[in-house]
């Protein structure tokens, strides 16, 4: 009896550790935003739904998973900015994106039927800062606002759609 008590022990603890991400270093922050770019900083200071990390999403291209403790700087684009986040349920904040501008958008893991429900909220700048001081970098590389712009790729065998106003050939 206690051997397989042992086992069950030990794979809720694998199930626990398989949904640890590992992150870099501790938030600081962007210095590098480009002059014709605001600066984007998503962040997930909770620990509900910690085996989640579901990605954010822009314009139908993927930017990062947010992971508990975890942040990621997006350098957008001036405009309308869709950010969306989906597990069983979808979440999603637009943003008028001004060039020079910092904006702050909080990720949270509520309660679901069968996985959590992401949310995303604006935050000012004072609430942000309280908070992502604990967060530490998403790896990999967030892609450009220009691939963003262009939209998610097209599935191999389809074509593209015609922008409006333009022939096809």
């Amino acid at each position: 009896m206690s051997h397989l008590r042992t086992l069950s022990l030990l794979a809720m603890l694998g199930l626990l550790l398989g949904g640890c991400t590992t992150l870099g270093p501790k938030y600081a922050p962007e210095t590098n935003v480009p002059t014709n770019r605001a600066a984007v900083y998503l962040y997930r200071p909770g620990s509900l739904g910690a085996a989640l990390s579901p990605n954010v999403v822009a314009n139908g291209v993927v930017l990062a998973p947010l992971p508990v403790h975890g942040y990621f700087v997006y350098d957008a684009a001036p405009g309308e900015l869709t950010l969306t986040q989906h597990t069983e349920a979808t979440t999603s904040v637009t943003l008028d994106v001004k060039t020079g501008e910092t904006y702050y958008v909080k990720g949270s893991m509520g309660m679901g039927f069968f996985v959590g429900h992401p949310h995303l909220v604006i935050v000012s700048k004072d609430v942000a800062e309280s908070e992502i001081k604990d967060c530490k970098l998403v790896p990999g590389t967030i892609p450009s606002a220009e691939t963003v712009a262009a939209g998610p790729p097209t599935p191999a065998g389809q074509t593209p759609p015609v922008a409006a106003g333009t022939k096809s050939q």
